[in-house]
């Protein structure tokens, strides 16, 4: 089994709205942050009785992740092949003389022998909340805009910038991806078996907090907007930072261990590339 690697990637994607845009677009959602519903839209405050007491930047992660298999393979059957006519009681292929029997639905046919030669592909991508594990829709037009890579997960955290860091792990990801690409094969021989994971990218969008409090009733709600999207909800409140998650080995748990429970001798494999990696 021949076993690709893709190399895992750490990407920032830049803000394409300006830091005015994003505090108007909370302003604008601040008075529906305080509730829903037919009784909080009775009580729900004046524009002026709230106030902006406190913002902070986020990057939230999502993973891009695909995965492709191949499969090559040979496999005996047979073949039912009717006459051109019922009257037709044997014909000579090649020099052999073959009877045609009673087939399904009375027709005369006759049975040969063959080998086939098959290819199957799959492919499989996905985009995948870091925080919740559901589906990020928009993932693929996200991408598609400016983007950096980078080498030193801390360098993330500047300018008191918190890091949400990923409760989907890689490993999480990549074993829904290669689940979805290894099939099972009707074959009596397999010729070629590759699998390869294309894609383990690890991206985290910018996304703004705005705490407001109402006054003269003491009450707090957050809206987060997404400063890519423009996107404006009522969010969490603000976070803390996150210490000691934020390197290689922790973001990027995939090794031979996890493909080894999906790929027989997949934990080998992945030992002899780390190691001609380090070598080299």
């Amino acid at each position: 089994m021949d076993i690709q690697l893709a190399d895992e990637r750490l990407l920032l994607l830049e803000e394409r709205l300006t830091a005015d845009e994003v505090e108007q677009k909370a302003l604008d959602r601040r008075a529906s942050a305080f509730g829903s519903g037919i009784g909080s839209f009775l009580q729900r405050p004046k524009p002026e009785d709230i106030t902006l007491v406190g913002r902070q930047r986020r990057l939230v992660p999502f993973w891009h992740v695909a995965a492709r298999a191949v499969y090559v393979y040979e496999r005996s059957r047979d073949y039912t092949v009717p006459g051109s006519s019922q009257e037709v009681t044997a014909v000579t292929i090649d020099g052999q003389r073959r009877e045609l029997d009673q087939a399904l639905g009375g027709q005369r046919a006759f049975r040969v022998s063959a080998l086939e030669h098959c290819r199957n592909e799959f492919r499989h991508e996905s985009f995948v909340d870091g925080t919740s594990g559901g589906a990020v829709a928009e993932g693929a037009a996200l991408i598609t805009g400016p983007l950096s890579e980078i080498g030193d997960p801390a360098s993330l955290s500047a300018e008191e910038t918190v890091v949400v860091p990923p409760e989907q792990r890689a490993s999480f990801v990549v074993r829904q991806a290669l689940t979805e690409v290894m099939r099972p094969v009707q074959a009596d021989r397999i010729l070629e078996e590759a699998i390869a994971l294309e894609r383990t990218d690890l991206y985290y969008r910018p996304v703004w907090a705005f705490e407001f409090i109402w006054q003269g009733r003491d009450k707090r709600a957050v809206v987060e907007v997404d400063s890519i999207t423009g996107q404006a909800a009522t969010g969490k409140p603000l976070l803390g930072q996150i210490k000691g998650m934020l390197n290689r080995d922790v973001l990027f748990d995939v090794g031979g261990d996890t493909l080894g429970l999906l790929i027989p001798g997949g934990s080998i494999a992945v030992r002899l590339v780390q190691a001609a990696v380090d070598k080299k």
